[in-house]
């Protein structure tokens, strides 16, 4: 409702009340209900009282705005079931306005129809595999979505999820470490970037989060194989499973990276005429093209004997293979490894001791032993650096592998492995005859 005035009425100007108010207000029927229209709107009433003076007008609009307040105003008014109800909400809502009350409900029931969280994971996964592919990101993304979504979020609205929540979810993830802490927490924030670019949200929850926030990540010791595991994988590697040494020494001897760079990559990228390694953006982490150069002979040596011409490395089947030639590398006498091999895979997999095998590898062991002993033997990490690509100082490369005890002669060794290739290697050919399931 709005009053405007006063007004001087000229023509009662000699009057005893020549000033006056305007405005209009419902019009109310005898029972103290609004008459409204057969649309259901409500009837205006034009008002114009007249004052003694302009003063007096002006001091009366307060109590014309109380009256009409207290008794409602335009479609709504305060009838006695209408005064129950906001007794009863008021009681409820505390101290909370009842507008505020009002606007959280609109919001968790909207007018319009809108995607729920649960309808945005495949469009958020669609955009990440035009973008990238269905790769690791692709899959990360995928798992720890659908871990948040399971949490109590795929039935809510993207503008009702608060960073309050995002924070408990985050913080609440059962028996993960601050590392895997952070990984969620950056997927929710993707997710949520996401929604704004697409304008499902106004705001994302997620970005007020910082590092600071979280669980502290304490550093853990780099582990890495010594020069007897990597011996016994290499012969393992080369007496069992031949198809996958090219695609081991890349690692091992070349420092290429497993995860982000190895699935896809080629054997034309390794070109021993010019000596360098090629990592097309296609395949780098970095998503731009780089060149190794300045590796050592024996990565050379090794390639010549195992390196095919073109195709892909990584062989069909590769994860139980790989899986194979740790588990018979772990073996300490070479004729248990012999009988062992023999054994269909699935069946030599399912061993406890083998299941044992697999949990002492090291994470990254291939890399970061590669590192370890080229910046033992380069005693210093300048050139180590150049070869991964490291993005950060060389010198930080350098802090980190320099307290592990290898020794240069030990970096010399390692880089004098050479290949030994065999006639007859050994592939599964028989059934498990109750196998020795211990393996030191």
């Amino acid at each position: 409702m709005q009053i405007t005035g006063p007004f001087l009425d000229k023509t009662k100007r000699d009057q005893p009340r020549p000033w006056f108010l305007r405005y209009s207000a419902p019009k109310i029927n005898s029972d103290g209900t609004i008459v409204r229209t057969k649309a259901g709107k409500a009837v205006l009433q034009r008002f114009r009282p007249y004052y003694e003076s302009k003063a007096k007008a002006v001091a009366d609009i307060p109590r014309i705005n109380e009256q009409h307040a207290a008794i409602g105003s335009g479609n709504f008014l305060f009838d006695r079931n209408a005064a129950t109800e906001f007794e009863s909400a008021k009681k409820i809502a505390g101290d909370v306005s009842l507008t505020e009350v009002a606007k959280f409900w609109r919001l968790h029931h909207p007018e319009k129809p809108k995607a729920k969280l649960g309808e945005l994971l495949d469009p958020f996964l669609k955009s990440i595999s035009i973008r990238l592919g269905e790769g690791r990101h692709w899959n990360d993304r995928k798992s720890r979505i659908k871990a948040f979504l399971a949490g109590g979020f795929a039935e809510r609205y993207p503008d009702t999820v608060t960073r309050t929540e995002v924070m408990s979810y985050v913080t609440g993830v059962p028996d993960a470490a601050p590392r895997t802490i952070r990984n969620h927490k950056t997927a929710v924030c993707e997710f949520f970037n996401w929604m704004l670019q697409e304008k499902h949200v106004l705001a994302n929850p997620a970005t007020g989060i910082k590092k600071k926030m979280l669980p502290r990540d304490t550093p853990k010791e780099i582990r890495f194989l010594s020069l007897d595991e990597v011996a016994r994988y290499l012969r393992a590697a080369e007496r069992y499973e031949p198809a996958l040494v090219a695609h081991e020494i890349v690692q091992l001897i070349a420092g290429v990276r497993a995860d982000d760079e190895m699935a896809d990559f080629l054997a034309e990228y390794v070109m021993p005429q010019t000596k360098q390694v090629l990592i097309p953006a296609s395949v780098a982490k970095t998503e731009k093209r780089e060149v190794i150069q300045g590796l050592e002979d024996n990565f050379w040596t090794w390639w010549k004997a195992y390196g095919p011409k073109e195709g892909k490395l990584r062989p069909k089947n590769y994860g139980p293979k790989w899986d194979r030639i740790r588990v018979l590398a772990s073996a300490m006498e070479g004729k248990e490894a012999d009988e062992l091999a023999q054994i269909p895979i699935k069946i030599l997999l399912r061993m406890p001791s083998s299941r044992a095998a697999l949990k002492k590898w090291p994470w990254n062991a291939r890399r970061r032993t590669f590192c370890t002993y080229h910046v033992a033997k380069q005693q210093s990490a300048d050139k180590t650096a150049l070869i991964m690509r490291h993005r950060g100082s060389p010198y930080t490369l350098h802090q980190s592998y320099r307290g592990l005890g290898v020794t240069q002669e030990e970096g010399v060794r390692y880089f004098d492995f050479q290949p030994t290739p065999v006639e007859n290697p050994i592939a599964p050919s028989k059934p498990a005859k109750s196998p020795n399931p211990t393996l030191s």
